[in-house]
Parts: structure tokens; sequence; C-alpha cells
């Protein structure tokens, strides 16, 4: 139940600096320059790559907002009701996104060994999972999965927006309900689309738990945004008297505990080539260890792992809004960094090894996507009030104390 709780002043619609939508175009155009650069250059593989990590990235991004949200309802998470606009700006991602997620498929046949018809023909392991890994089933599953989630996350956002006119508690209880169809939508959703746009890069290998490893990187990097964005708004003003030192606590609560959880899951994947002896896992791993990628692989989870985990550890650092959005923004580098590790070896097909190199074209792709992400995030942000001022959770939420 909420409490009687004088509200502060309304806050005017929130907005992002003008050097954060300067920086996020400057990103946008040397991001299309590396990728037409590498395109024209004689460099497909590596030009559609980039793209591929790039459009992961921001994907993963724009879906942990409705995610996040649903969590948020089914879990009565009031504490972040007046944060909320910022993982609704989040979903607005979903329909520019999904799009250039689908036009990775442009570049399968030099990023997909299953793509590539003579390659099938010679190779009765691909022969058999074609009737899987063909592009028809790429546009219809990978499509199919992230047209609900635009449909199933605008519902959300719609809910949150009617409630912002009508009040009351009806349309919070509607989004519960849209929450938990959402959630298994988005569990099938996830591992179709992980399967798709990264394991079949290794069509010989798989893992049952790929999708679960994509969703922690998700939830992590996730939260990393949220927190750099609720960090700003704070500093800058935007949300005085709705967002103080306990709510960024539990922010970053979550943040570290998801810093924990890849750890963990990102170990089980490893763990399983010695305790179940499984070929298919060794060969993934063995892939990282040779020509150059050991350094990228220990890398990894000092990065994303190690030094968040530590800095996350004082309380002061998940209550202090600058301290939190510092830490959020490695983790946001860590994730290009497994994206990386992640796709680089894997492209490499046949008895030709990929070589690690330096990722500059790969980084600024990704760069590029990730300001193309922040220009419609900024463009959505302040199209509604600043907080849902008339959720009757907010003066529970603004009462909040860790």
């Amino acid at each position: 139940m909420s409490h009687a709780h004088a509200l502060p002043d309304a806050p005017a619609p929130l907005k992002v600096g003008g050097l954060v939508r300067l920086a996020a175009l400057v990103a946008v155009v040397a991001g299309a320059g590396a990728f037409a650069w590498a395109l024209t250059g004689g460099h497909p593989q590596l030009a559609w790559s980039a793209y591929l990590m790039g459009a992961f990235f921001a994907l993963g991004l724009g879906a942990f907002g409705a995610a996040w949200m649903a969590i948020l309802y089914l879990s009565r998470g009031v504490w972040s009701v007046s944060m909320r606009r910022v993982p609704e700006a989040m979903i607005s991602w979903l329909l520019p996104g999904g799009v250039l997620a689908l036009l990775v498929a442009v570049g399968a046949p030099h990023l997909y060994h299953w793509a590539d018809a003579e390659a099938v023909a010679g190779d009765a392991l691909l022969t058999h999972k074609s009737a899987f890994l063909n592009l028809p089933l790429f546009y219809a599953l990978v499509g199919g999965s992230l047209a609900l989630w635009l449909v199933l996350g605008l519902t959300l956002a719609m809910g949150s927006r009617r409630q912002d006119t009508q009040g009351g508690m009806a349309p919070t209880h509607r989004n519960r309900w849209v929450s938990a169809v959402f959630l298994l939508v988005f569990a099938l959703g996830l591992s179709v689309v992980s399967f798709y746009l990264l394991m079949s890069l290794e069509a010989h290998w798989f893992s049952t738990m790929f999708a679960v490893l994509v969703f922690t990187d998700w939830m992590q990097t996730g939260l990393a945004f949220v927190s750099v964005a609720v960090g700003l708004l704070v500093l800058s003003g935007q949300l005085k008297g709705f967002v103080n030192e306990n709510h960024l606590h539990s922010l970053g609560k979550m943040l570290f505990a998801t810093t924990g959880f890849w750890a963990y899951i990102y170990f089980c994947q490893f763990l399983l080539i010695w305790y179940a002896n499984l070929p298919e896992e060794t060969a993934y791993f063995l892939r990282r260890y040779e020509h150059g990628w050991l350094a990228w692989l220990l890398f990894l989870p000092v990065v994303k792992f190690l030094v968040p985990f530590v800095l996350l550890v004082p309380r002061e650092a998940k209550r202090s809004a600058r301290r939190l959005a510092a830490v959020a923004v490695l983790v946001l580098v860590a994730q290009f960094v497994e994206l990386y590790v992640m796709v680089g070896p894997a492209l490499g097909h046949g008895g030709h090894a990929a070589e690690a190199h330096l990722p500059l074209v790969e980084l600024a792709v990704t760069a590029g996507f990730f300001g193309l992400f922040v220009l419609m995030f900024s463009f959505c942000l302040g199209r509604w009030g600043a907080v849902p001022l008339k959720d009757p959770m907010l003066g529970e939420c603004l009462e909040y104390h860790t």
C-alpha cells in the first residue's frame, strides 16, 4: 500500500546534455565511416563482424529496458518508480535496433559458415543442421522474436503513460499481467536471438548455457546504462527530490549482483569442459587459447568482474551517483570486450584460424551503434513527464530507505 507523502514540485521533462548528444553524433559518424572503410577496402568479414557486435550490443540495451520494467512490475519494486522514464526510453530502440539486427543477415555469407552453400554441402554436420540454420528461418524466428518484444515492450510503456493521465492502480495491474507474458516470451526469444546471431558463428559448437550467459550480459550491461543515465540526471539536478542515495543504493546493488552472477555463469560454462567431458565445449575455449586470443580471454574476467566487483563492494560506492556511474561506464566497455572474445575467434572457418588484433574498427562501429542508441534514447526521454506523478506507488518510492 502507498503512504501519504507530500510530493516535491514536478520537475521539467528530462533531457540529455548537449555534450552527450554531440559525442553520440560523432560516434555515429565515426562508426559509419569505419564500417564503410572496411566494407569497401576489401575487408567485408571485418566490417560485418563489427556490425554484428555493435548491433547486438545496442539491441541488448533496448531489450533490457522492457525486461527490467517487467521484472520490477512483477517484483513490486516500488523503489524504482521515480526512475521509470529511463527504461521506458530504452524500449524505443527495439524498433530501429531490431531492424538493424535483422540486417546482419545481409552479411551472413561473411560471418556464418552455415550461410555458405558449398560449405554446407561438404560438411555432414552443417547439412544436418541446415533445417534450422538457414536464412528464411533466421528472418522468421529472429524477426518474430524481436517483433513480440517490441509489441509487449510498447504495451508496458503505454500502460505507464496511461497512468500519467488517469491515475489509479488499474494500469499497474494490467502491466503486471503484460510483464508475466513478456518475460516468458523474452526468455524463449532470447534463446533464439542469441543462438542465431552469436552461437551459430561456430555451428559445430553448442552450449545449453549460452542463452543464460547472454541474459546475464544484457542484465549487467543494461543496469550499467541505467546507472550512467540516472547518475547523470541526478548530478544535473533534474531528478532532485525524486531520486536519492537510497534509490541509487538499490540500483547499485543490482549492478553489483549481476556482476557476480556473470562471473558464476561464465565460469560454469568453462567448467563444463572438465566435469562433463564435453568436446564441444572444449573446442570453444581451445580456439580462444590460440592465435593471440588468450590475453583477451584472461583480460575479460578482470575488466568485467574483478575490477567492478571490488569497486562496488563499499556501501558508499553504490550511494554516490558519480562513483556508480564511473563503474558502470567500465562495465559497458567490458561488454564490448566480451563481444569481441565471442565473435572474433569464431570467424575462422575450416582450416583458417582467426587472428587476434587491436579491434579499432570493431570499437568504432560498436560506439556508432551505441551513439545511435543514445540519440534515440535522448529523443524519447523528454517526451513525457520526468516522473510518473500519478502512480499511487510514488509516495512509497520517495519514502524508500536502505
